[in-house]
């Protein structure tokens, strides 16, 4: 990679065939162009948190408190994914603007069927500023 010095990387899926042919492929009734393997990313975001900041901040309006707040999460979701579902390679980016993704680079990870994804998802998914938990308050 250092010797090339490529102005990008993409990362993505593995597929069935070559990407290149994928247009040759999905003309064909015999070969469907299908991913075999997937990341498994999350995306964290603050305004995911808008209705329990009580900080004064809302959308992309983030300060020290919001990135604490942003910190408790990714440290949640990490353990969870490594000691829970035995995940070892998680990397953590900024997102941009918002807050954060991780994927999970783990070679069972990218296995992981459309249920087993939503499964993983779904441990993670906290309904916050709902009817369920209005006595909920983050500090």
């Amino acid at each position: 990679v250092l010797k090339r010095n490529p102005r990008k990387i993409d990362i993505g899926a593995v597929f069935s065939h070559p990407p290149k042919d994928h247009l040759a492929i999905q003309g064909s009734n015999q070969r469907k162009f299908t991913p075999s393997q997937r990341e498994l990313v999350f995306d964290v975001d603050l305004t995911d948190y808008d209705e329990v900041r009580n900080c004064g901040c809302s959308g992309a309006k983030i300060c020290p408190k919001c990135w604490k707040m942003m910190g408790m999460a990714m440290k949640v979701m990490d353990v969870g994914l490594r000691e829970d579902f035995g995940f070892k390679n998680i990397a953590w980016f900024y997102s941009g603007r918002r807050g954060v993704h991780a994927w999970v680079c783990d070679e069972s990870a990218r296995q992981l069927s459309d249920s087993g994804r939503s499964a993983v998802a779904s441990y993670f998914e906290v309904n916050l500023g709902t009817d369920k938990n209005q006595n909920v308050e983050l500090r």
